[in-house]
């Protein structure tokens, strides 16, 4: 592992002078840096519980918690160690993102918000964690495991929500610095200044980052640029208006993932080749065919066998607006609207790939590698181009009236998502002449750009919602009853292109809702305890890629009787919210239906989305909080997860796999979470443990990886005020301290999960391999 020398220098040089800079600290707590840094201190120590209310299970991180993670970490990394969920990251920074699922929903099964607005992919409800706030500008994080909220403006959540929450600004002005250096090259910058409160009424901050990191395996790097800003102004009687703004830009090379026999044939260090083999000299009149293949077997890795790391890229810029007006309009009645506008345009996934100067639409030919004739194969860099513009918008209503708090609100937004395949010329040397596929494009002969993809789909998206809860004997008793009706009109044209089968124009209109009840009970046995239950129906309609590739012979083959998944969640749970111990426990029972896969039509040569089997899912998940005196204290999470494939899935009209009775992939039966802390005021150290247990990749369990346990350590020292800074940290972040190798599943989306890897259609899951030990060092002042 390297690292930037100048960066560590540095760091270490301010670990030792600052404090000798350092005035005597100051034993009168009044002054309002001081409350400032105690009223942000858990009261448990650890930042990973807190007290919750609610009629279902529910967990959040706070800031306390996040202030002691890795600077560079990103919210699924954050997430990790809380019940039920089960993360991982393509290395220890967080900056190539990483998958979560939630007793055993994928992320793109899981709603997720910033700020109220929702995040989740516009098309197929994919969720990019490395796109999101700066980790110093998050306040909160909250899960709910199964449950969707009421007023979550999501219609692709069957398996709950998590809901990130922003930093507000500070009420007195500062310039807060952050400067991280690392193994594998890592370097971070983050200013933020606060204006202080102004005028009595007005407040605003505005941040700015830039990271980099090299790969721990393989070639190439991670480079982000990050802005996130807010303002609030205060008016009369209670009310608020903010305003808020996010700006992502980053480019990193992929990390390759790897089938079981490439992984026990060349271990965890194995990645994309480091070298580009270059065109051969062109020939006119020669019919030359430039070869390659991405191979998932465990054949030698050569040029014409594995892509080459510098055309495997995430280049990908996204912005979102948020506003809240928050209205006070009695003691009783508060309204609030949410407008917000999302951003994203990028590309992704491998974009190596061969081009055939004859295989342009409609029997075209075009000179691709300049020789004068049109007979030759090409190597070129091609891919996946998305870009989304997506307005919206959540009001809602707050009414005390009497024994009853109501909610009613109304979301509603347009995203107009365009999805297209074009290709760029790839120089002797590797150049790329366009890696943002922005400009520079092969042509047609027509001189419209070559597609191998090209969709528009305008999804109109709404949901009104409703909550009463009432409360009786003294608020001892408290029943809320919820309705949420969401509804989403997708508008797909397919245009002619020279992907699947060329497939000509098409347009298709799909529209999905349903109806979602939700009842929740509270019963408080003391001041310190309570009981609660919780049910609820819940949704996902199918993705837009359902619609793609529908075309068989001049006409649309698409399943007519495609339904949206649902589900419905029951939990049973009891809290304990004492002066030192915070306990949060429930039993869950989860009814999955309609569960969306993909399925390959051989008679018609499509791969359509389609209904399978219903999964049941039970389990239980427990977590705790705990102060044990003399700066000592604790977190405990475990997880227990039973699922259950119902049905064996049909593959043909005579043809079935054999997966009833089979647990539901990339749900571990066991996980356990731990964190033991010492704080005794002028440092802390963290020790932080996860357990997974082993998990089945395929659906007729076939195949699987084994279970492991990954330590990381985190350590801080509080530096006493001085003339140049105040509320100075140094933290230490060091990542699988034991340097444990392991193996998380591929699993991108909740419908393309590997079938079966033996026998009759066998596909190899891919798998992505768990990063070595990482160190980190950050240093934190206000000034």
């Amino acid at each position: 592992m390297s690292f930037r020398l100048r960066g560590v220098a540095l760091a270490v040089g301010l670990a030792f002078h600052l404090p000798l800079l350092a005035q005597e600290a100051s034993k009168d707590k009044t002054t309002l840096d001081a409350v400032t840094v105690e009223a942000a201190r858990d009261r448990f120590g650890t930042g990973f519980i807190l007290e919750e209310d609610a009629p279902k299970m529910r967990s959040s991180l706070s800031r306390e918690g996040i202030d002691k993670q890795r600077a560079t970490a990103n919210p699924f990394q954050l997430l990790d160690i809380l019940p039920g969920v089960n993360a991982f990251s393509h290395d220890a920074t967080g900056m190539y993102g990483g998958g979560l699922a939630v007793r055993g929903f994928n992320s793109d099964q899981i709603g997720l918000t910033i700020d109220g607005a929702p995040v989740n992919d516009s098309g197929n409800f994919a969720v990019y964690p490395q796109e999101y706030v700066d980790q110093e500008n998050i306040e909160d994080i909250y899960l709910t495991q199964g449950t969707v909220d009421a007023d979550a403006p999501h219609v692709g959540a069957t398996g709950g929500n998590i809901g990130i929450l922003s930093a507000q600004p500070l009420k007195r002005e500062r310039v807060r610095l952050v400067q991280t250096v690392g193994a594998d090259q890592l370097w971070k910058i983050f200013a933020r200044y606060d204006t202080g409160l102004r005028n009595e009424r007005f407040r605003a901050f505005a941040s700015y980052s830039r990271s980099e990191a090299d790969k721990w395996r393989g070639l190439g790097g991670a480079k982000r640029d990050h802005v996130d800003a807010k303002a609030l102004l205060s008016l009369s009687s209670g009310s608020s208006i903010s305003l808020g703004v996010l700006y992502n830009e980053a480019v990193n090379n992929n990390y390759k993932s790897l089938s079981r026999a490439q992984f026990d044939a060349f271990g965890r260090d194995f990645d994309f080749f480091p070298t580009w083999a270059g065109h051969p000299t062109p020939v006119n009149g020669t019919a030359q065919t430039e070869s390659f293949s991405n191979t998932s077997g465990a054949a030698t890795p050569t040029a014409l066998n594995n892509a080459y790391y510098g055309f495997s890229l995430n280049p990908f810029r996204n912005a979102l607006v948020t506003s809240k007006g928050s209205f006070k309009v009695s003691d009783r009645v508060k309204l609030e609207f949410e407008p917000y506008y999302w951003y994203g345009y990028g590309t992704g996934g491998t974009q190596q790939t061969t081009l055939r100067e004859s295989g342009f639409l409609n029997g075209g030919r075009a000179d691709i590698n300049g020789d004068g004739d049109t007979l030759d194969t090409v190597i070129v860099y091609r891919g996946s181009l998305t870009e989304t513009h997506r307005p919206g918008a959540t009001m809602r209503l707050n009414w005390q009236l009497g024994g009853h708090q109501l909610l009613v609100g109304l979301w509603g937004e347009r995203a107009r998502h365009r999805q297209t395949a074009p290709a760029t010329r790839i120089g002797d040397s590797g150049s790329i002449a366009d890696l943002w596929l922005a400009s520079n494009l092969i042509l047609r002969p027509d001189g419209t750009p070559y597609q191998n993809r090209d969709w528009r789909t305008i999804s109109t998206a709404s949901e009104f919602f409703a909550q009463d809860t009432l409360s009786f004997l003294e608020d001892r008793l408290a029943l809320t009853l919820g309705l949420r009706l969401p509804r989403i009109e997708r508008d797909f044209t397919n245009y002619a292109n020279e992907g699947f089968n060329q497939a000509g124009d098409y347009h298709l209109e799909k529209s999905y809702s349903s109806t979602l009840p939700s009842l929740g009970v509270r019963f408080r046995l003391n001041a310190q305890s309570h009981l609660f239950f919780s049910s609820a129906k819940t949704f996902k309609a199918p993705g837009n890629f359902s619609y793609g590739n529908a075309l068989a012979s001049g006409v649309v083959r698409l399943d007519e009787s495609l339904r949206a998944e649902r589900a419905v969640n029951y939990e049973a749970g009891y809290r304990f919210q004492g002066e030192w111990l915070n306990f949060s426990g429930a039993l869950y029972y989860t009814d999955y239906r309609d569960r969306l896969a993909s399925a390959y039509d051989p008679i018609n040569n499509t791969t359509t989305q389609t209904n399978v089997g219903p999964v049941r899912l039970s389990g239980l998940e427990l977590e705790a909080g705990a102060k044990f005196g003399g700066g000592f204290s604790g977190y405990l999470s475990l997880t227990h997860a039973d699922s259950r494939i119902r049905d064996d899935l049909r593959t043909g009209a005579s043809s079935w796999q054999p997966t009833a009775g089979k647990a539901f992939p990339n749900t571990p039966r066991f996980m356990g979470g731990m964190t033991l802390q010492y704080d005794p005021g002028r440092y802390y150290v963290a020790l932080k443990v996860k357990h997974t247990a082993k998990v089945y990749s395929t659906l007729t369990n076939d195949e699987s990886i084994d279970g492991y346990t990954v330590a990381d350590l985190n350590a801080g020292y509080r530096l006493e005020p001085g003339v140049l800074f105040k509320n100075a940290v140094l933290r230490l972040n060091l990542s699988n301290l034991f340097d444990k190798t392991y193996l998380s599943l591929n699993a991108g989306s909740g419908s393309a999960i590997t079938t079966n890897a033996t026998g009759t259609g066998a596909s190899s899951p891919q798998y992505y391999v768990g990063a070595p030990r990482f160190v980190s060092l950050s240093f934190t002042a206000d000034f």
